[in-house]
């Protein structure tokens, strides 16, 4: 394959042959003065990812920038790995799997069947510019896609196999590698790859805190539990049954919860009903997600995450838009006036004799007033 070609899809497993038949080591890559460009693109390509959520295209003319661009995407993920923060590895994995499309597109199917196979999709090609894949890789991969032409009842299939067209198989792709990025890393790194990278990982640390901040001046309004998104919602009405969440469950509805702006002692109460409830146990869990104790504040995973961890409930049809990708996203949109209330004071609920406003007397029960359009 031609050393463009690796440079521009440099997740591809010939990459690797490519780079041994010239001579570069993981050490090479860390430490020679020869790579230093290669290392300056492996950070830009972090912070394009992360700031512009897009790898950009990068001038190349010779083997050495083919070389070099190929490196970057080791560097990348080395610096990912070393930071090994949830919230950039979603948006590297998702810029990585973005940016990629793009180019794709611009392939022949020949290609486009390669790099499927290379992902682990079992897909063959047909005539014309359509190829065939099982359905138990198509509902694995378009279980994001909450459009109804990705619905399964909506294809068709023959022995267990359905025919796509062009744009939808490199869709497909797209979301696969996006899947394989994530669950690849934090890949393991070592004390030299920390301190040669160290000043940018500080830089990206100092973004990601910056970009955590972003989400809480954005406000999610007056806290309304009538607005969760399922997920959420089930599982605080399980606690309040008396049911025990699975690890995942609290860590997931911890953070939302206080991403919202529910504190330490709110949480804390609404643990209290949990069978296994321990007061000195649960305390210690939510300061540690919060930030109190750990000086680390988590933001809630993405829907993708939950999906992967089968915390994601009852999905209604806000849920299954295709760019409803994250439960904050979710309850923010809920939180906005709808068309039909422009003009009226709908940032105001009337409040009850106990100071609360009337949707919050109704949390914890089935909201039949806030249905999707």
């Amino acid at each position: 394959m031609e050393p463009r070609v690796l440079a521009l899809f440099p997740f591809l497993p010939e990459v690797s042959s490519y780079l041994k038949q010239n001579g570069v080591t993981l050490d090479t890559i860390i430490t020679d003065p020869a790579y230093e460009r290669a290392r300056d693109l492996g950070i830009q390509r972090v912070m394009e990812a992360f700031l512009d959520k897009e790898v950009k295209e990068h001038p190349m003319v010779s083997d050495v920038d083919y070389l070099f661009e190929m490196l970057s995407y080791i560097v990348a993920r080395m610096i990912v790995s070393s930071t090994a923060d949830e919230m950039l590895i979603i948006h590297y994995s998702l810029a990585e799997a973005v940016s990629m499309h793009k180019r794709l597109v611009e392939q022949d199917m020949d290609f486009v069947h390669e790099v499927a196979l290379s992902l682990d999709i079992n897909a063959s090609l047909e005539t014309g510019e359509n190829m065939r894949i099982h359905f138990t890789d198509y509902l694995k991969l378009s279980s994001k896609m909450r459009a109804k032409e990705w619905a399964l009842v909506s294809q068709e299939l023959d022995s267990g196999y359905l025919v796509l067209d062009k744009r939808r198989m490199c869709r497909l792709i797209q979301q696969s590698l996006e899947n394989k990025i994530s669950d690849e890393l934090p890949l393991p790194v070592n004390d030299e790859i920390i301190e040669t990278f160290r000043p940018t990982i500080e830089n990206v640390k100092v973004e990601i805190e910056k970009k955590k901040e972003e989400f809480k001046k954005e406000g999610f309004g007056r806290i309304s539990f009538v607005r969760l998104p399922p997920c959420m919602k089930i599982m605080l009405n399980a606690l309040k049954g008396g049911e025990n969440l699975p690890h995942v469950g609290r860590f997931a509805l911890t953070a939302f919860l206080n991403t919202i702006g529910i504190d330490t002692e709110g949480i804390l109460a609404l643990y209290a009903t949990s069978p296994d409830f321990n007061v000195n146990l649960a305390r210690y869990q939510i300061e540690h997600i919060t930030g109190k104790s750990s000086g680390v504040e988590y933001l809630p995973q993405s829907c993708h995450t939950m999906v992967s961890q089968g915390i994601c409930f009852e999905p209604d049809s806000l849920c299954k838009k295709e760019w409803m990708t994250h439960p904050l996203s979710y309850y923010k949109i809920k939180g906005k006036p709808r068309d039909k209330d422009k003009g009226k004071d709908t940032g105001k609920d009337k409040k009850g004799e106990n100071g609360k406003s009337q949707q919050d007397e109704k949390e914890g029960k089935n909201d039949t007033s806030d249905k999707d359009n």
